[in-house]
């Protein structure tokens, strides 16, 4: 079953990847200064955490369970937040209140929010199935020489 859902998380990996760079081409089309810098920043340290967590889940790295559900959901919390909630905030920019919105806007947020979703979803099946102990386990010794 392991298999199965590394390849579920790897899966999700790739969407989360895909609607990264759709959702930073959509903020490409519109401009730096279409958002606060207050959102700019903070958008900038999301996609960091995005890239390393789309890495490690890519390179099968054995923490890769753990820091997508450590990333995934808050990030698609954030990003919910920030493009479908009312203005709230320096840090909301709602879909529907962009003047360059467009469909492509709405399905490069969604998508985004989808990856965010299935690799925090992804990582935790993993974990459960494994427990949280077994990622602290790393045998690091190397095997005796005669």
């Amino acid at each position: 079953m392991t298999e199965r859902r590394q390849r579920l998380l790897l899966a999700a990996g790739v969407l989360f990847a895909v609607g990264s760079a759709v959702h930073t081409v959509d903020h490409l089309r519109r401009g730096q200064g279409s958002v606060t810098d207050e959102l700019y920043w903070m958008g900038n340290l999301a996609l960091v955490m995005q890239v390393v967590v789309v890495t490690l889940v890519l390179t099968r790295h054995r923490l890769a369970p753990l820091a997508a559900v450590a990333a995934g959901f808050p990030l698609a919390l954030g990003f919910f937040a920030a493009h479908w909630l009312p203005e709230w905030s320096v840090l909301s920019d709602p879909l529907w209140e962009i003047e360059s919105t467009s469909w492509f806007s709405y399905v490069a947020s969604t998508l985004e929010i989808a990856g965010a979703l299935a690799v925090g979803l992804g990582g935790l099946a993993i974990i459960r199935e494994r427990g949280l102990a077994s990622f602290a386990q790393h045998d690091t010794t190397l095997p005796e020489t005669r």
